[in-house]
């Protein structure tokens, strides 16, 4: 980023586990308070230490999750996880593909405890204690080891939600989908009336002008996740979006992510609201601390790391933190087109990493290295950065078999069990 743009007022937060223990998780409470005034902040991939763990780094008591305290302090309303593309290069999807995923709720937030044989009464107290307590549940638990789980699905913010994702379909020209598993889990029924509702009031009629309707019948389309897990093989042609609750969306983007190729063609950006109602929007490469390139490195041994998923979020957080803050938004966004350019070119030209240009591909310091001198060539020239856009005879697809364990997949049978169901 430096020299280009003044990154004097950017601020930082350590939130490796050793930081947030020696501050008593001061430093994450600090890093939160500070998203929440400032609003657009990147985040890199961080360790929910095991008990393992604890013991190897020396931890005074276990650390929750960073994340789930940014969802909590920025009044999360969505996860939203995007597929990367890079023009001139065919990676899964040949379209874009958006989810949402609830930031809320689910069993992320869920209270629980082991027990035995018994009984458990789950009792719902209104906030008015006037009123008449709820029995929301009554069993009994016959065996002698068994676990009881607690969990709520918050829906106020679930209209803010629905504005994000039918927004963001209609600019990317995706068909909306919504995911549930209303037919048995009847409590998610509330999540799909919620998003029809703001579909037909705010939405319906721009997405028929557009023509986006036309292979759902002309109307917003549920799907049981069920079937949205087998779509998104079949679907590779890409071009749609899918809403769903929290803990559909974290696997159903795993596998997004698989058909794509790898975590790290994948976007990965928290959406919340401040008191003054403005976005706050958190941005992270999808993947997380890519544990075994780490310990390659620690062992002084060669590595390749595809850092797109991270450079994607960084120029996502400054784009935001321009939008925001526009004095300085040309440059900005002249310094993020050109990196975006540079990282891009370095792929399509065979100078990427392993994971996509095979083993003649780039360590990871080759590749910064690289990219780096062609971004410095191209801010140089003084110019706005210009998209790539190849013609269709230069779509590439890189060599599936470039995957690790290919060699134990027996490709006919798969396409053989698909043609069938």
């Amino acid at each position: 980023v430096e020299p280009f743009i003044d990154t004097s007022r950017w601020e930082y937060f350590d939130l490796s586990c050793k930081a947030r223990d020696e501050t008593r998780d001061r430093v994450l409470k600090d890093a939160v308070a500070a998203g929440s005034r400032v609003c657009a902040i990147f985040k890199e991939p961080t360790v929910t230490p095991t008990k393992e763990q604890m013991v190897e780094m020396g931890l005074l008591k276990p650390l929750g999750s960073p994340n789930g305290a940014m969802r909590r302090g920025w009044n999360g309303i969505t996860i939203s996880r995007d597929t990367i593309h890079i023009p001139g290069i065919e990676l899964g999807f040949k379209r874009p593909v958006l989810f949402e995923r609830h930031a809320v709720g689910g069993e992320y937030g869920a209270g629980w405890k082991k027990i035995g044989k018994g009984r458990v009464l789950t009792t719902f107290f209104p906030e008015d204690m006037e009123d008449k307590a709820i029995i929301v549940d009554a069993r009994e638990c016959k065996d002698a080891r068994s676990a009881v789980v607690v969990y709520d699905n918050p829906l106020d913010n679930v209209e803010d939600l629905a504005h994000i994702f039918f927004t963001r379909c209609l600019e990317h020209s995706v068909v909306p989908y919504v995911v549930t598993k209303k037919t048995v889990f009847k409590w998610q029924e509330g999540f799909w009336q919620k998003m029809k509702k703001v579909f037909d009031a705010d939405y319906k009629e721009k997405y028929l002008a557009a023509g986006l309707l036309s292979g759902t019948g002309g109307d917003l389309m549920h799907l049981i996740s069920d079937a949205a897990t087998m779509q998104i093989i079949r679907w590779t042609g890409g071009g749609f979006g899918m809403a769903c609750h929290n803990y559909d969306g974290d696997m159903l983007t795993d596998e997004v992510a698989q058909v794509h190729r790898s975590p790290g063609f994948i976007t990965s950006n928290l959406v919340g609201k401040s008191a003054s109602g403005t976005l706050i929007k958190e941005f992270e490469a999808s993947h997380g601390t890519v544990a075994d390139l780490w310990h390659m490195h620690q062992r002084g041994e060669e590595t390749s790391m595809n850092p797109l998923g991270m450079v994607v979020a960084l120029l996502g957080a400054m784009e935001h933190a321009a939008s925001l803050e526009p004095s300085n938004k040309a440059d900005i966004f002249r310094w993020t087109g050109h990196c975006r350019e540079a990282m891009y070119a370095a792929f399509r030209e065979g100078r990427g990493t392993r994971d996509l240009s095979g083993p003649s591909g780039l360590t990871t310091e080759q590749f910064v290295d690289s990219v780096a001198a062609d971004l410095t060539k191209r801010m140089e020239s003084g110019e706005v950065a210009t998209p790539f856009v190849p013609a269709p005879a230069e779509e590439q697809a890189p060599s599936r078999k470039l995957r690790r364990a290919y060699e134990s997949i027996d490709e006919d049978a798969m396409k053989k069990f698909f043609d069938k169901y």
